[in-house]
């Protein structure tokens, strides 16, 4: 079932307790979304947990909320929320749980979602968390700093610092609400964009020394191996903002980063400047937004890199 936000909220409020679910590999997005709505929901006097089935990345911890992030589900709870999460496989271990919850809610701004829950909200803004300040606008809740940080800080990760060209107007307008609360842009800018350890900066070089391209350049894929990241010590959460890198190469039309996570499997991610990536990932059972998708792809690296170079070739625009 597909509804608005105002009655999203209505239904909310028919309960007291809620367990609040982020997607694994959580990005800013998705922890800005079920922080900023746990904080919300207690100030209106609800119960509300936040988990997440992956390690918070370091980065995150220039945040006092992230502690909030729990990894083993507890307690018992009136309804569940999933938030940022385009299909139910995205909340990981929890999906199990979710999917035999009779009061299940979702809220989130892919276009490729799957509409699992009981209640769904999709919207197609540039961040889940401007859906989420639309929603906690209409509950009543009284925003303040720590809140609307958190919703900054999702708006400004899904944008790109407000590079992307899925920013709008509404976008903007959000924004510019969030800074009244004297948010530090400064201070969520260092920490989502530009900090980084030397385990990261060892495993960039390691990536992009070994850039290829096809489709006469319009085509550039990168891939990050278990060996590298063993290598340099660092996480696979790590790779965050890799695939930027590439799309900022003269000529690239379409950009793909390939993350191994075992032997003949990676986590495709595809961003582009014209061309639909949603329906590229599409092609492989994944999805997302039209500039920016993912995809799980199984097989010989040889052999997943021709099958991409031709699905891309029927789907490049100049």
């Amino acid at each position: 079932m597909k509804t608005s936000i105002k009655d999203f909220a209505q239904k909310l409020n028919n309960y007291s307790s809620f367990a609040i679910f982020c997607h694994y590999r959580p990005d800013g997005d998705t922890l800005g979304s079920g922080l900023a709505l746990k904080l919300g929901l207690e100030k209106l006097g609800k119960c509300a947990e936040v988990f997440c089935d992956d390690e918070v990345p370091n980065r995150f911890d220039f945040l006092e909320e992230v502690k909030f992030v729990n990894r083993e589900f507890f307690g018992e709870y009136d309804a569940f929320i999933a938030v940022d999460s385009a299909e139910i496989g995205r909340i990981g271990a929890y999906q199990e749980i979710f999917d035999r919850k009779k009061e299940t809610f979702l809220l989130d701004h892919h276009i490729s979602n799957t509409k699992y829950a009981k209640t769904n909200t999709v919207i197609d803004n540039a961040a889940n968390c401007e859906n989420i300040y639309a929603l906690l606008k209409e509950l009543g809740v009284e925003l303040d700093k720590k809140i609307a940080t958190l919703l900054m800080m999702g708006i400004m990760t899904d944008t790109g610092n407000f590079a992307h060209s899925n920013v709008t107007e509404n976008t903007f307008s959000v924004a510019k609400e969030l800074m009244k609360y004297e948010v530090e842009i400064n201070a969520i800018n260092f920490n989502m964009f530009k900090r980084q350890s030397k385990e990261r900066a060892y495993l960039f070089g390691l990536t992009m020394e070994k850039i290829r391209f096809f489709l006469d350049g319009k085509l550039a894929i990168i891939t990050v191996s278990k060996e590298n990241i063993e290598k340099s010590g660092a996480k696979s959460s790590d790779t965050e903002g890799f695939i930027d890198f590439v799309m900022g190469i003269d000529g690239v039309e379409v950009g793909i980063c390939l993350l191994e996570m075992k032997t003949e499997n990676y986590k495709a991610s595809f961003r582009t400047k014209k061309s639909d990536a949603n329906a590229i990932a599409g092609v492989y059972g994944g999805g997302g937004h039209v500039k920016a998708s993912g995809a799980i792809i199984n097989g010989m690296y040889e052999d997943v890199i021709d099958r991409l170079t031709y699905t891309v070739s029927q789907y490049i625009e100049d």
